[in-house]
């Protein structure tokens, strides 16, 4: 099969990351670690590539990369061949190391860049190496909690997110963990699904920052426009969305809409529209997070697209349950529009 093209157009950012083949360790010692991130250096000072965010660990990493002249593909190429070379040296083994070509997903919305550092920056904290990931050595989170870094690392964004945040003219390294730090399961919902998705466009600045109506249009675009086999783009983890569902449904209990002959559920079928279009989630996952078979998920979901055209009253409690939602995800929205602002 061919491999799909990467969207590497000069000044565009990426996510990159790989692991060790059958998630064997691919980093065994600090000077591994170091071997790698001095190729990545080198990759920077060859005006290959840019480092925003990185973190390096046992079995794998995750990087936040500008491509300044479309050398994406080739500068990380060179940066894990490298890498592979050395390890099977020193180790005098041979074979493969690296699962095989490194994964991107393109970062083109400045929202999901905020939560994308944020998710690189937990990894470590995840992986149960610290409690606070300024503390974790081989990660970009350490030298953001101090006034100076590597020279590679590219520090401008990241930097005025912080002031702006703040309110101060100066960067303050202590302010860094306060306005990046992550909601760990919501922001690995997204980048997951977001890097096994990586062709999909990304709405998330936009709804974020839009209104009910401005929702309602999205979804209304989206369902004229989708087949529905396919999954979207995830904006919502599924949590946020069933406990937006929750709230909604407290004030109103019993909802009910017209499918051909029968009376439905409507929660039951705005749960199943909302989880793939804001989570993006497969009709296997949409089926077992509401205990339906995956043939009635899929029915329900046309209903959906269906009603969002043609029953005002729908549409309208939808968007406001996708508002709210939303919502959830956008807690962090002051200093993602300071992002945007002085970016």
């Amino acid at each position: 099969m061919a491999r799909s093209p990467r969207s590497d157009t000069p000044g565009s950012r990426h996510h990159v990351m790989n692991r060790g083949v059958a998630r064997r360790t691919l980093f065994e010692n600090i000077a591994d670690i170091r071997f790698f991130l001095s190729r990545l250096a080198r990759e920077v000072r060859a005006g290959n590539i840019e480092v925003h965010a990185f973190c390096i660990l046992t079995t794998h990493f995750h990087l936040l990369l500008r491509s300044p002249v479309g050398e994406l593909s080739g500068a990380m190429r060179r940066v894990q061949l490298s890498h592979v070379r050395r390890f099977n040296r020193t180790r005098r083994r041979d074979g493969p190391l690296v699962r095989g070509r490194f994964r991107s997903r393109l970062v083109d919305s400045l929202s999901y860049r905020f939560i994308l550092v944020r998710y690189i920056d937990a990894n470590s904290v995840k992986a149960g190496l610290c409690e606070d990931p300024v503390d974790y050595p081989h990660g970009s989170a350490r030298w953001y909690g101090r006034l100076r870094g590597p020279p590679w690392l590219q520090r401008g964004w990241v930097e005025s997110v912080v002031r702006g945040h703040l309110g101060h003219e100066s960067y303050q390294p202590d302010g860094y963990s306060a306005v990046f730090k992550g909601e760990i399961q919501s922001d690995e919902y997204l980048v997951c699904h977001r890097m096994a998705n990586p062709r999909a466009p990304d709405h998330l600045d936009d709804l974020l920052l839009a209104a009910p109506p401005a929702v309602l249009a999205w979804m209304r675009r989206k369902a004229l426009l989708a087949d529905g086999t396919r999954p979207g783009s995830a904006v919502v983890d599924p949590q946020s969305v069933r406990a937006a569902i929750a709230r909604s449904q407290a004030t109103h209990p019993t909802w009910r809409v017209r499918l051909t002959q029968k009376s439905r559920d409507a929660w039951l079928v705005a749960a199943i529209g909302l989880l793939r279009d804001l989570c993006g989630v497969s009709w296997v996952e949409a089926a077992a997070l509401v205990g339906r078979s995956d043939s009635n998920v899929a029915n329900l979901y046309r209903a959906h697209r269906r009603l969002l055209g043609e029953d005002d009253a729908y549409a309208a409690r939808v968007s406001q349950v996708a508002h709210s939602a939303l919502g959830v995800v956008s807690a962090t929205l002051e200093a993602i529009r300071l992002a945007v602002a002085g970016s």
